[in-house]
């Protein structure tokens, strides 16, 4: 899990030498506001693989399948499965580059055929060619453009159900304004009638509200996409029509739906013998196909005490603070117990938080300053006579999900010293049960995302 930390965006209230913090806070609203982006390329400008003729790939009239059609037309090169390719337009940008240097003879398979592009003259051994996922330069490149798009589809997709800095006009009344995207999706249902889809199913939300908008603006039809004389028309054709959707036959509007980003693979051809095996009833759990072995779980990654900085690994992490921090974590916490290594976890976050050192508690004005303190005065380590963090309110992490408390009963070998019975006698805890939405397209991706790691 990738965690950013900004710690310029703390907000007054955790500026103050004397404020308290109610509850968790979140590492990604901790952040600045920074807004993903919605393609890997620019794919308004997209140039063909051997010439300088461009297409924009947003557009119906000079989009994607008119690039492939000038490609095979002209330059007579075919891609072989086109639509499994998780980002066309970075895919013909990578080979533009390639084909600069090397002829396609190079990374294509030839193929003769007797009778020209167009297909209504014939002739004889003409050359085509065949750029597939049978190279393996090719299939790389597929591979990871794969992993790169649903990492940016989830990224964006997580973004625009947490941001609260969309504001937008209605796309019919005027005097609503909505500080969400979900909740202006929900909006033109339940008022309008307008069938967008789920907001939870939907991703690039800015760009699908600016499509609709533009077909509403030109007079055309959502759904049949005719062409009407005024406003009024249009929507009384749209309501008595039940046309108040997008045409599901017009593939521009997939790249919108999470689902289309789910990769289909092909179904492996099995012997008749083995299906009539498989499918009886007295097949064991044992000599089933169902292996479990190549599963690879997320790979976790930590943030800084002090910076920003993330590893994959804690040990990394903790040289990281030694060297750039003078901050030595375990020698630091040598002799606690678990439940005071938590304490120490959290009561350095908040002070990182809170802009107040560490070693003396002196109030800074900025995090830059505070980084500044600390590195002058050495005050990058824990006060073990008055031990500031040895507090109740400690007990309570931080900042949610932070992985450097799930590291701290593994850098303790022995599990009897995690709990120390005389300091923490007669204390009880409750555990609470946990009311928490899935979104299945967002984690159907999310798992697909870790098997190509």
């Amino acid at each position: 899990m990738s965690i950013n930390i900004d710690y310029d965006a703390a907000d007054a209230a955790g500026a103050s030498a004397n404020s308290s913090i109610i509850g968790p806070l979140n590492f990604a609203k901790d952040q600045a506001a920074v807004e993903p982006p919605t393609s890997l390329v620019n794919e308004r400008d997209v140039p063909c693989m051997f010439c300088d003729k461009t297409y924009d790939f947003h557009s119906r009239e000079n989009g994607p399948d008119h690039y492939l059609a000038h490609l095979y037309l002209v330059h007579r090169l075919i891609i072989d499965e086109v639509k499994e390719i998780g980002c066309l337009p970075s895919y013909c940008y990578y080979w533009k580059e390639k084909f600069r240097e090397d002829p396609p003879e190079k990374f294509c398979s030839a193929m003769l055929l007797n009778q020209l592009p167009d297909g209504t003259t014939s002739s004889t051994s003409e050359k085509y060619f065949l750029l597939s996922d049978i190279e393996p330069l090719d299939a790389e490149i597929r591979q990871r453009l794969r992993r790169e798009k649903l990492e940016l589809v989830l990224t964006r997709h997580q973004f625009e159900r947490t941001d609260r800095s969309f504001h937008r006009d209605c796309l019919y009344c005027r005097d609503y304004r909505s500080e969400t995207r979900p909740d202006f999706i929900a909006h033109l249902y339940t008022k309008h009638y307008l069938q967008l889809g789920k907001p939870e199913h939907l991703v690039f939300v800015d760009e699908l509200i600016e499509t609709v908008q533009e077909k509403l603006n030109q007079l055309i039809c959502l759904f049949c996409e005719k062409v009407f004389k005024d406003r009024p028309t249009l929507k009384e054709h749209m309501r008595k029509k039940a046309h108040k959707r997008i045409n599901p036959d017009n593939h521009y509007y997939d790249r919108f739906f999470l689902v289309n980003y789910r990769h289909k693979q092909k179904p492996a051809y099995v012997p008749i013998a083995e299906r009539k095996q498989e499918s009886s009833v007295f097949v064991s759990d044992a000599e089933s196909d169902s292996d479990w072995s190549d599963w690879n779980g997320e790979e976790q990654r930590t943030t800084c005490l002090f910076c920003a900085h993330i590893e994959a690994d804690i040990a990394v992490l903790k040289q990281h603070m030694v060297q750039n921090h003078s901050f030595d974590f375990d020698q630091s916490v040598a002799g606690l117990g678990f439940y005071q290594r938590v304490k120490v976890v959290n009561f350095v976050r908040r002070q990182m938080h809170i802009h107040k050192c560490i070693g003396c508690g002196e109030q800074l004005s900025d995090y830059d300053s505070l980084c500044a303190h600390l590195s002058s005065t050495g005050h990058c380590r824990l006060d073990r006579e008055s031990c500031p963090w040895d507090q109740p309110e400690y007990f309570f992490p931080t900042y949610e999900d932070d992985q450097f408390l799930c590291h701290l009963e593994e850098d303790d070998g022995n599990e009897n010293e995690l709990y120390d019975s005389s300091d923490h006698e007669g204390a009880v805890v409750i555990s609470e049960p946990v009311k928490a939405t899935i979104n299945i397209d967002a984690e159907s991706l999310a798992l697909e995302n870790l098997n190509l790691q």
